[in-house]
This record gives C-alpha cells, sequence and structure tokens, in this order.
C-alpha cells in the first residue's frame, strides 16, 4: 500500500534530523583537535590608540577646506568665576562689648542704632567685686607711701649707729613686697578696662571705693544690638551689646576647589546684588581678594575668599547675600586655545596639530577648565605650535576615512 504524498515527506524529514543528530553525537564523543579562530581584533574606529595619528590632506582638499589655525601663546586670558557671597563686619570695624566683671546694669547711655563714638559711655555696672579691686589698689598705694618714709627713716638711723642694718632689711622687703601688691591690683583693675588717667585720678588720701564701673565705645560706629535691660545683672564675659562701622565690610565668596586655584589675592572682584532688578543689580562695587582661607569652608565645602570692600552708600550691608565674579588667571605654567579648536571623543579632549599645511596630528589634550570662549589646558601643547579651529569635524571625517582604508 503506497502512502499518500505528505506523509512520505513527513517521513523523510524524520529521517534527516535523526542522521543529523546521530552525527552530532559522535562529533562530541570524538577526540577531533579544533584550532581557535583568529580574533579579527577591534576595528580602527573604536582603537584608543596612543601612536601618533596624522592626516594627510591633497593639495586640493586643503584649497577646498581653507583650514584657519591658531597660534599657541603662553600669555594666559584671564575669564569670570561667579560664586555666592556673604558680607560680614570687617576684622577692625567690630567691637563685641562683654562684662567684665559681675554686676547689674544701673545705667545705659547708648541704644540700639544710635551712632557713638570711640570713648563714649555706654553703660554703667554697679559691683561689688569692682568696688574690692579699687579698695586693694588704693590701700597698697597708701601702704607703699608709709613703708618709703619708713624706709628712708631706718636708712638715716642706720647710718647714725643708732638702728641696726637688719632692720633697714625688713622695712625694704616689706616696701617691695607692698609695691608687688598694688602692681597685681593695677593689673586686675586693667584686666577689666581701668585705664591709667582713670588711675591717676583717684587719691589714696581722699577717694573711696568706687562700686560703678562705666563701659566705654572703643571704635566709631552704630550700636547694633542691645542684649540688657536696666537692673540686668550679669556675668562676666557675658556679651552686652555689639557696635558696627559699616564704612568697610568682608565679603566673603565661596568658591569651587577646582575653580579656586585660579584665584590669587591682588585679583579684581565685582560685588553685585544676588537679586536685581530685571537683570540689573542696582548697586556693583569693584574690589580685590585680600586674603584666601587654606581650608574648605565646612558648611559647603568651598574655599573662602575674602575681600575688604568700602561701602557705598551704606551697601553692602553686614548680614546680606550677594554676588560676586573673579577675575581669575590660570597660572604661567599653562596655555589657553579657543574652544572651537577642541573636540571630545568619549571622556577625552584632542585636537589637530599642523605639522605643514597638508599634514596634521591628532592629539590628546588635558583641560584645567572650559570657559566661554577659551579651553585651559594643563598639558598636552607647547608654545608656538598650531592647532585647527575650523573645519574640525570635516579633519575627523578625513582621520576616520584612513582608519577605515588601513
Amino acid at each position: 500500500m503506497r502512502l499518500p504524498m505528505n506523509a512520505s515527506s513527513h517521513k523523510r524529514k524524520i529521517v534527516t534530523v535523526a542522521t543529523a543528530v546521530l552525527i552530532g553525537l559522535a562529533g562530541c564523543s570524538g577526540k577531533e583537535d579544533i584550532s581557535p579562530q583568529e580574533d579579527p581584533g577591534v576595528p580602527p574606529s573604536l582603537q584608543a590608540s596612543e601612536t601618533l595619528q596624522t592626516i594627510k590632506l591633497t593639495q586640493e582638499q586643503a584649497d577646498n577646506l581653507a583650514i584657519q589655525t591658531y597660534t599657541v601663546d603662553s600669555d594666559p586670558v584671564s575669564f569670570s568665576i561667579d560664586a555666592p557671597g556673604e558680607v560680614f563686619a570687617a576684622p577692625e570695624r567690630i567691637s563685641v562689648v562683654s562684662a567684665p566683671i559681675n554686676g547689674r546694669v544701673s545705667n545705659i547711655y547708648a541704644h540700639e542704632g544710635e551712632k557713638v563714638s570711640k570713648g563714649d559711655p555706654l553703660l554703667e555696672l554697679e559691683s561689688l567685686e569692682f568696688a574690692n579691686l579699687v579698695a586693694d589698689y588704693l590701700e597698697a598705694t597708701a601702704e607703699i607711701t608709709y613703708q618709703q618714709q619708713q624706709v628712708e627713716r631706718l636708712k638715716v638711723l642706720t647710718e647714725e649707729k643708732i638702728s641696726p642694718q637688719r632692720t633697714l632689711e625688713r622695712a625694704e622687703a616689706d616696701l617691695q613686697r607692698t609695691q608687688t601688691k598694688q602692681s597685681a591690683a593695677l593689673a586686675r583693675l586693667k584686666a577689666i578696662g581701668i585705664t591709667n588717667q582713670q588711675i591717676q585720678e583717684w587719691d589714696p588720701s581722699t577717694s573711696d571705693p568706687n562700686a560703678k564701673l562705666t563701659l566705654y565705645a572703643s571704635i566709631d560706629g552704630i550700636l547694633n544690638e542691645h542684649l540688657i535691660e536696666m537692673g540686668e545683672s550679669v556675668t562676666a564675659y557675658q556679651k552686652l551689646l555689639d557696635i558696627i562701622d559699616n564704612t568697610e565690610v568682608l565679603v566673603r565668596g565661596f568658591v569651587a576647589p577646582e575653580d579656586a586655584i585660579f584665584i590669587q589675592p591682588g585679583m579684581a572682584v565685582t560685588i553685585s546684588e544676588r537679586a536685581s532688578r530685571e537683570g540689573v543689580s542696582a548697586h556693583t562695587i569693584d574690589a580685590a581678594v585680600t586674603t584666601v582661607n587654606p581650608a574648605l569652608d565646612q558648611n559647603n565645602r568651598s574655599v573662602v575668599l575674602n575681600s575688604i570692600v568700602r561701602t557705598t552708600q551704606n551697601w553692602p550691608m553686614v548680614g546680606q547675600s550677594v554676588r560676586v565674579s573673579y577675575q581669575a588667571k590660570p597660572a604661567n605654567n599653562t596655555v589657553s586655545i579657543p574652544i572651537s579648536a577642541v573636540q571630545f571623543e568619549q571622556n577625552n579632549a584632542t585636537v589637530f596639530v599642523q605639522h605643514s599645511g597638508l599634514e596634521y596630528e591628532l592629539r590628546r589634550v588635558q583641560i584645567a577648565r572650559l570657559t566661554a570662549k577659551h579651553a585651559i589646558l594643563n598639558s598636552g601643547l607647547e608654545t608656538g605650535e598650531k592647532v585647527a579651529v575650523s573645519q574640525i569635524f570635516s579633519l575627523k571625517a578625513v582621520e576616520r576615512f584612513e582608519q577605515f582604508a588601513d
């Protein structure tokens, strides 16, 4: 009996598959030595070779491209670095007044917002401790007067052999101890702000110990903050008030560490309002960088640049946030080129260095910073070399074509 046509074809397919399976199993059980295939390698266009890559143009290509070049110069370009800033009182334009001794506020002579001059009375403290210090000094001063008279009298008696030498020596020792006591009392008085002029006005024979200590302004300025009230008890070193002279302020700019290396003391800085009206700042001041802090600020991990600024019309004010723009300049050992000369391959920056009118070298460079118009380089180019600044993509196309052709 003959099978139908489709059944016969199905049977032949089964036999073919079975035969292929048997042949495959036989091949696996054998010990035939199979040689490894040769690795074709990475295509030239994907290779990151460090070897010199040159592009040679024909005269016709060079004429059609008309490539413009830039000669690398050793004179670095300046550029702007913008950063946030904050205004503080200048170091010598602020005075914090603290209580030098325990006491009670008995009088207040100046209040917040009032202008004071150096030497003006600010407030008065009533203090028993101060009275005791004055009493110790006056007592020692009076004792010195008596001891000096005793020494002078004993010198005469000793010379006349009326009094023994040891009595004179004892009196001189007592005088020296009293003088030391007076010096210690004087030092304690000066530590709480008493001046020599005030002390000279005290008469040990007529002055009574004063229990009231007056505190005076140490700078010209405006009383900024008042932290005490009349009759309030205060302790030593407690802050009472502060005075600010706003004719000069300290502006601190916060710059990223990678940008701060381009800024040195003496470089120009422009200070303006952070929140400008319609894009135009109402206040702008030109100044210079005074100092650069050696460590990062712990709050924002930035380098702090300090500028002492003379204010204009009471601007900027202490506590205000501002915008600072630094005119930075690279170090002398760096060069800069137009940014149009640079192309990027993945994370690598390259340029085309001209060897002749028809020959260019594709060279990798290291960029320190990119500005709006220039690329500042750490390495890769030397002064006097020429780089292409136009037809970069055309040169790249020619370089790719030569790689594929190879």
